[in-house]
């Protein structure tokens, strides 16, 4: 059988989202028609923006999810099997697979060569590594801190939410390109040392416990030159009133506003005058065709044993629901992935079954 996620009900606008949205269900698996193959799914990636998928009139990258539709989600699965005569049972495949064991596929054009494609030469077994530090975690970190942000050696460099899946990669990023000083935001201790001694970051702040307006002065005595903000609200206030002139604050999120009941917006954008700054919001998704020159640079850091693959793992198709949750609460550490099935050893009966159906 296919087990999924569908939607069950959209989250109000104040609500935490989590199970209670989502409805399980198994059906059939899906034979592929002429031109297709079937994938299945080894590991989804929940992210922030998801939430986007389950809110009406939402501005989001793609459309709203229908109530009763299988949950839209990016994963990593194999081939097990074809009508595709550029697709064989036992390729590694990534690409919207969707809350689910298996999904048909087909592919979607030039365009799409990298977010949708088949996995040559993965890192590791089961390539986790293709969603998290090669996949949209890294990419966007990679292309946040290059284009929206500007990234030069010598900058002083701020992440927010730098103990989750962007940020952590964000501060390495920053570090290895030569940045004066990486400073991470998060919201417990341990957390912040984890930044410190794992991923190199050279200081970090727990907002909850240390006076942010303090810190922030202290570890900036020369102002911000490059803010890679996840979060928004009043963390983005305080850091544009430390900019230094000419910085750059690159918006990756807002998941701090996400559930305010009155959302409004910065009262410190005056210091993006003051200061000659820029503040530039981007979506991954624009540097589709680019991604090798990221996934070049990331890979090379990695197999050097300079870049910390930061994956936060939870197991079962079953915990994806609560995957997704964990994300607006703060328990996970790097990049959240949820692994559905094994790593492949070898094609199973069902392979067989349907390559010759």
């Amino acid at each position: 059988m296919n087990r999924q996620w569908r939607i069950a009900r959209y989250p109000r606008t104040d609500e935490l989202i989590g199970p209670a949205h989502f409805a399980w269900a198994e059906q059939a698996v899906p034979v592929p028609a002429d031109g297709e193959f079937l994938v299945r799914t080894l590991c989804l990636a929940p992210g922030p923006a998801q939430r986007g998928y389950l809110s009406p009139g939402h501005t989001s990258f793609y459309s709203t999810v229908p109530v009763g539709e299988v949950m839209r989600g990016r994963g990593v699965g194999e081939v097990v099997a074809s009508r595709h005569p550029d697709y064989a049972p036992g390729d590694i495949f990534i690409g919207s697979l969707g809350w689910q064991d298996y999904s048909v596929q087909q592919p979607r054009g030039a365009q799409f060569v990298f977010s949708n494609r088949k996995i040559a030469a993965p890192l590791r077994p089961l390539p986790t590594t293709t969603l998290g530090m090669l996949g949209q975690a890294g990419t966007t970190a990679w292309f946040g801190l290059h284009e929206a942000g500007g990234l030069r050696p010598g900058d002083n460099v701020l992440v927010s939410a730098a103990a989750g899946g962007v940020g952590s990669m964000a501060g390495q990023i920053a570090r290895l390109t030569g940045a004066a000083r990486t400073v991470g935001i998060a919201g417990t201790a341990g957390k912040c040392e984890w930044l410190c001694k794992a991923l190199g970051f050279d200081a970090a702040i727990n907002y909850r416990t240390d006076d942010l307006a303090a810190r922030l002065r202290e570890l900036f005595p020369g102002g911000i030159d490059l803010f890679f903000d996840n979060v928004g609200g009043e963390i983005l206030d305080l850091a544009l009133a430390n900019l230094a002139r000419g910085a750059r604050v690159a918006v990756c999120g807002y998941i701090a506003s996400d559930y305010a009941e009155h959302k409004s917006g910065p009262v410190n954008y005056r210091h993006l005058v003051y200061q000659r700054a820029r503040m530039q919001g981007f979506v991954v998704f624009d540097y589709w065709q680019r991604f090798a020159e990221a996934e070049a640079a990331l890979t090379a850091w990695y197999r050097a044993g300079q870049l910390h693959d930061c994956e936060d793992l939870d197991e079962g198709l079953e915990r994806m629901p609560d995957s997704l949750r964990s994300l607006f609460t703060g328990r996970n550490r790097g990049v959240r992935l949820c692994r559905v099935a094994p790593d492949p050893a070898h094609l199973p009966k069902l392979t067989q079954n349907l390559a010759s159906a």
